[in-house]
């Protein structure tokens, strides 16, 4: 077993996480005197069997049988035929009856074996106690007077028993792993040589002679198991040689290692198909899936059914309470046809409330008609955990919606607090005139977060239509009912839950104790009645009834104690625990329970116990650990701990492991009162911190035990990496780690692990952003950390948009774009997470826009808060107050029915602009930093700008026709063009790609001038060229200047003309709406032409034929604004509308990267291996452009921005045309294009 333990350490890297259950491993050979074990194993195979997802029962079987123990009950009835069979031994009589009392309290009554006394002499009391029940049980299978079973009992070994639970009995199936030993096929030598050298292999009687009779039964055994378990289990066999037996020579050690590696590589085979399984299912709910809509829709299922079940449970717990019950039934009933204000049922801590709405929900349920859509919704049923009012009115929402066939709830409005108050009380409505009838059941409403100031329940509806039921519990001493008491008028629907009487106790005791098929004396009885009759609380009662059930008729006076309300009740059961368990596995066991962010798996558990040296040292101070150098909590003791927990705790099912807590919030108050100090709890998170950060995983750990100088052990931890597959996230760390080192102080780990770019992105992606920002709330209110804010104010601002967007290079980029240039003043956090994210984007093997710049709102800047809501006035009439210092949702108040009107900042118009009265303003290019460098005065309107950057000249038309041109270099000298003699205005200009030239468009006529530098200072001469337009001509829109003075426009009806300034006019495939972009390439072999309805072609304009036509539309607008190309013309980068900006490939005409920026981007301009650009609201961009040499086949960049894409391609080898359409799901760039299930393409001429 010791040599066999480091095999597991291979098991843990990069798999699922493994808890091994060896109830042998750690205690040696002496019994504990309760004779529970054989109970317990059998009851953990079959927990086993039930929770694990991958191998669930392993069994070594060499050459012993094994201990067959007495069985710690025996029915009164075969135990008297057992006594009458030795009527001819008294002694034997005597002796039983010493050792077996019977409990009259049990139903039918049963004799108990009593504890062992005497360790030492058990064993030869025990072989005489079993043969004398064997001796009685075989005279009386023989006489029929039992069966053959019956008799076994006495025979079969403990082992027979687990394989028999492990692989034939249960509802679960098996997943089983067995090797087998056998002996050397060998005649005995010498005489008894043979038999001597093998005796520590097998059976031994008391006198330490081989046991032929255990021999047979393991014949029989393993006979068994070869004939059934072939097929169904993996079984090895392996044979033991002659030089194997001894430990001392090379062929044993061989056998073990052998022995080893034939069970790493069967339990990786399994572990690792698991995984796989698990991979394939977690990917869909990781960043960048379709899927995730419907994976939100299938865990809110998950959660009402899990609720549901809950319900059924509770209501088997609910006796009496007929009254209350029937005037609940009966308001719900004369309101169901008309409007109506939710029920409010009150009451003290541990009263019932809970039990109660079950009773109801199930009456109701009888009653009302068939189309009943059920919502239950326990919020205290992961203390300590408080749910948010946001996850909670969503998921409601998404069931009822589910339910009914409504439309969900988007994203944006799932993110804003008064949007899904708004929604919810909808959707309320929706059903009620779809003919639904809806019964909503929220419990402890005094359990949700604090956030938004939910407990001032301003977000349940006071008018609730026909057919819509809301059932609501809260603690008549909690703020949430006080403020309920405020929104109703009236007291008809508040129904408060009164302390049981003595009668009504007696009536759940007594079925509570026939359901256990127990009883009580009459004494014990009314002990038990007079401490429930001093609070008539039916936690008390629930608590008391779990003391007496273990009972006895003869428990001594001495022990039946019980407290006189639910405090020292708990308080007596920890005491009972400590005197059988002792007090530091107690305290270490339930402290660790009570302090879980969550709850624990079991697993872990054991982990942190076996790192906690207090607990440890308690363990192993009478005895020495089995292998010094491995020390870790023999897993039997925190078995026999959780069986006498079992009524206290309760499994919990989260992310798809069955985790432990208890099963009632007192008992953890009571347990952090009676074992956690402070500076425990400080030491106890500690250990929690370092078991997620896998501190201890593979290294050895000291420990000072009692007698022994100090250790160094490995104490068997797995290591906690963030992923332990693609795709499947250790979602445990994510989850419990910043909360455990927060709570430690290790403050220093929290900012290293913690807050890092693969932390955020992965928590992100896995457990949400909301969680993310929760756990950095709770930093900054124990961290003086301004980085930390800024974090946590940067993940606010990026919130909104993951919300409806994904993909992890959004997150990475947008982070950045907000960070950037906080970095250089704030290096240790923020520098630090925008170093990472530069190198995630240099290794990244997607194509990625690269921030060069901070071009998105700035955490700590002016803005101080975004409140994801709509406007404080609301063209609905609608007004919302929000907390500035706490930025909590006050009042969502519902006012006026006309429009609100709302005092606002009226932003001016990007570098240009004017008013009626004929003066206007323009403005210089702003920096990175968005401040002003200058402001130029002008003597009309504002029409448009053009920049000629090598010049450093900024181009200004006025409405008046004149062109305004500024040396950037000298700001206080303009140059103008004087306007045409029509004096119409100047719609829009272009300058050629050398600066040489500047076309000037006006409402009648396009003009050429040349743009030159006489003694170093810039001139502008002409018009060289003009072409007049006529009356019927619609106006331009867009135009670019290529060489050799060809122009490029485009008007707004969507004609698209080339003209060579009279050297010949094309016109080129007209667009359906305005054109919105033209855009020459830097060396002029291409230009991009965009319109109002998101269509873009891209032209080959030597000669000039048409490459591509991409068209995207996405949720929101779809007009392309601007656009710019590469310095190598291989890509072409476009603004949009909707707000994004997109690159695509010039020679192929696929789309690359969609980025979201928040704002339409109105200018764009080369830089570099980039852009720089320019927003409707004044931002400036700059953004390196990466393309990896080879992308990935899976590659979607719709995935970032959901929507539809459509290009058409000409095809240069055979003059034909070529359709591909993708939709957000259906895109694939790297792909040839061909038809497959990912895209479809037509050919035509």
């Amino acid at each position: 077993s010791a040599r066999g333990k480091p095999c597991w350490r291979k098991l843990f890297q990069k798999s699922l996480p493994v808890q091994v259950v060896d109830l042998h491993w750690g205690i040696g050979n002496y019994p504990f005197g309760d004779h529970e074990a054989c109970e317990i194993s059998l009851q953990e195979i079959k927990m086993c069997k039930r929770l694990s997802a991958g191998p669930n029962f392993i069994a070594l079987l060499g050459n012993r049988y094994g201990h067959r123990a007495l069985p710690r009950l025996i029915s009164e009835k075969q135990f008297e035929v057992y006594l009458s069979k030795l009527s001819q031994t008294p002694e034997g009589i005597k002796q039983l009856r010493l050792w077996f009392r019977k409990d009259t309290n049990a139903v039918p009554p049963t004799y108990v074996l009593q504890p062992i006394t005497d360790v030492d002499s058990w064993r030869f009391t025990e072989t005489q106690l079993l043969q004398l029940l064997r001796s009685a049980a075989s005279e009386a299978e023989a006489e029929g007077e039992i069966t053959a079973e019956q008799k076994q009992s006495f025979y079969t070994s403990v082992t027979a028993q687990e394989l028999e639970q492990g692989l034939w009995i249960g509802d679960h199936p098996p997943n089983a792993l067995l090797f087998l030993r056998e002996n050397p096929k060998q005649k005995k030598q010498k005489g008894k040589e043979w038999p001597k050298r093998l005796a520590k292999f097998m059976d031994a009687t008391a006198n330490m002679l081989l046991d032929p009779e255990s021999q047979k039964l393991l014949a029989e055994l393993k006979s068994q198991l070869y004939a059934t378990s072939q097929k169904t289990t993996n079984l090895h066999c392996v044979e033991l040689s002659r030089g194997i037996i001894d430990p001392k020579r090379k062929e044993h050690a061989q056998y073990l290692d052998s022995l080893c590696q034939q069970f790493i590589s069967q339990m990786k085979a399994r572990i690792e198909a698991v995984v796989s399984l698990r991979t394939t299912e977690s990917q869909k709910k990781i960043l960048g899936n379709v899927e995730e809509d419907e994976d939100k829709l299938s865990l809110v299922l998950e959660e009402a059914k899990q609720h549901t079940t809950m319900t059924a449970e509770l209501c088997e717990g609910l006796h009496g309470r007929e009254g209350i019950l029937g005037k609940i039934c009966l308001a719900m009933w004369e309101s169901g046809q008309k409007c109506h204000s939710p029920l409010v049922v009150h009451g003290a801590a541990g009263m019932g409330k809970t039990a109660l709405l079950c009773k109801v929900v199930r009456e109701m349920q009888r009653v009302l008609e068939t189309r009943v859509v059920l919502v239950i919704r326990f919020l205290a049923a992961h203390h300590p955990q408080r749910p948010a009012l946001d996850q909670v009115l969503h998921s409601i929402c998404l069931q009822v919606s589910s339910a009914c066939g409504l439309v969900p709830p988007t994203p944006m409005t799932a993110g804003s607090p008064t949007e899904l108050q708004k929604f919810f009380r909808n959707i309320l409505e929706e059903a009620s005139q779809q003919g639904y009838t809806l019964l909503i059941v929220l419990d402890a409403l005094e359990q949700l977060a604090e956030q938004h100031h939910s407990h001032k329940l301003h977000w349940i509806p006071t008018n609730l239509p026909p057919k819509v039921h809301l059932l609501v519990s809260m603690d008549t001493c909690s703020e949430a009912f006080v403020n309920m008491r405020l929104k109703t008028d009236s007291l008809e629907n508040f129904f408060e839950v009164e302390r049981l009487s003595r009668d009504e106790g007696e009536r759940i005791m007594e079925s509570h104790l026939r359901a256990s098929q127990r009883t009580l004396t009459a004494e014990q009885k009314d002990v038990a009645l007079q401490s429930f009759t001093l609070t008539g609380c039916p936690l008390h009662l629930k608590l008391i009834l779990s003391a007496v059930q273990n009972w006895t008729s003869f428990t001594p006076l001495t022990e039946q104690l019980l407290g006189n309300n639910t405090e020292e009740v708990m308080s007596q059961l920890l005491h009972r625990l400590e005197h059988k368990h002792r007090k530091e596995l107690v305290g270490g066991a339930l402290g660790y329970i009570a302090l879980a962010r969550d709850g624990l798996l079991e697993a872990e558990l054991y982990d942190v116990m076996s790192l906690d040296d207090d607990v440890i040292s308690e363990v192993y101070r009478y005895t020495h650990p089995p292998t010094p150098s491995l020390i870790r909590l023999p897993p039997l003791l925190w078995a026999r701990l959780k069986r006498d927990l079992k009524d206290h705790l309760e499994e919990r099912w989260t992310n798809g492991v069955a985790v432990i807590a208890f099963n009632h919030r007192c008992l953890s108050e009571v347990v952090l009162g009676h074992y956690l100090t402070s500076e425990r709890q400080g030491r106890c998170h500690k250990i929690l911190g370092e078991y997620f950060l896998g501190r201890w995983s593979g290294k050895l750990k000291p420990v000072a035990l009692p007698g022994l100088s100090l250790l160094l052990s490995d104490r068997k931890v797995p290591p906690q990496p963030l992923w332990f597959a693609p795709g499947l996230a250790n979602i445990r760390k994510l989850q419990a780690l910043p909360h455990h080192l927060l709570h430690a102080g290790l403050w220093e780990e929290l900012r290293q692990e913690v807050i890092s770019m693969s932390y955020l992105c992965y928590g992100t992606s896995v457990c949400g952003v909301s969680s993310v920002i929760h756990d950095l709330d709770q930093c900054s209110q124990y961290m003086d950390c301004t980085e930390t804010g800024l974090i946590r104010d940067a993940l606010v601002l990026i919130k909104p948009g993951l919300d409806f967007l994904d993909g992890m290079s959004l997150f990475y980029g947008e982070l950045l774009a907000r960070l950037s240039a906080l970095s250089a003043v704030f290096p240790s956090l923020v520098g630090r997470l925008c170093s990472q994210i530069n190198d995630w984007f240099l290794t990244c093997a997607e194509p990625v826009l690269i921030p060069k710049c901070s071009f998105l709102q700035q955490p700590g800047g002016a803005l101080q808060h975004t409140l994801n809501t709509r406007n404080a006035g609301a063209e609905d009439g609608g007004v919302t107050v929000w907390s500035l210092e706490d930025q909590q949702l006050l009042h969502d108040l519902l006012g006026h029915s006309g429009q609100t009107d709302v005092p606002q900042n009226t932003p001016g118009l990007p570098f240009g602009g004017g008013g009626g009265g004929g003066g206007g303003h323009a403005c210089t290019i702003p920096p990175p930093t968005g401040s002003l460098v200058e402001r130029l005065a002008v003597s009309a309107e504002v029409s448009c700008l053009e920049l000629a950057q090598h010049k450093r000249l900024l181009l200004c038309g006025l409405t008046s026709g004149t062109v305004l041109i500024y040396p950037l270099s000298l700001p206080q000298e303009t140059l103008c063009t004087p306007p045409p003699e029509s004096l119409s205005g100047v719609l829009c200009l272009a300058v050629s790609p050398q600066e040489k030239n500047l076309a000037v468009a006006y409402e009648d006529s396009v003009c050429l001038f040349e743009m030159a530098t006489r003694d170093s200072f810039p001139t502008v001469e002409g018009p060289l060229k003009r072409f007049p337009l006529s009356l019927l001509h619609a106006p331009l829109s867009c135009m670019a200047l290529l060489p050799n003075r060809r122009l490029l426009y485009g008007t707004s009806c969507g004609s698209v003309v080339l003209n060579g300034f009279g050297g010949g006019v094309s016109e080129l495939q007209p667009h359906g709406s305005k054109v919105t972009c033209v855009t020459a390439s830097n060396w002029g072999s291409h230009a991009l032409v965009g319109s109002q309805d998101g269509v873009q072609r891209l032209w080959a304009l030597n000669p000039p034929s048409l490459d591509h036509t991409m068209e995207h539309k996405g949720f929101f607008f779809h007009g392309v604004i601007s656009a710019a190309f590469s310095e190598s013309d291989q890509f072409v980068f476009t603004g949009s509308e909707d707000r994004t900006i997109k690159i695509w490939d010039v020679a192929s005409g696929k789309l690359l990267f969609v980025q979201y920026v928040y704002s339409p981007v109105v200018r764009m301009v080369t830089f570099r291996n980039g852009f720089a650009a320019l927003t409707l609201q004044g931002s400036v961009i700059r953004e390196a452009f990466r393309c990896p040499d080879h992308v990935s086949p899976d590659y979607n960049p719709l995935r970032i921005i959901k929507g539809q894409y459509r290009l058409t391609s000409r095809d240069k080898n055979r003059d034909a045309w070529r359709t591909s359409v993708s939709d957000l799901q259906h895109f694939n760039p790297a792909q040839n294009r061909t038809t497959s299930n990912n895209c479809f393409v037509d050919e035509f001429r």
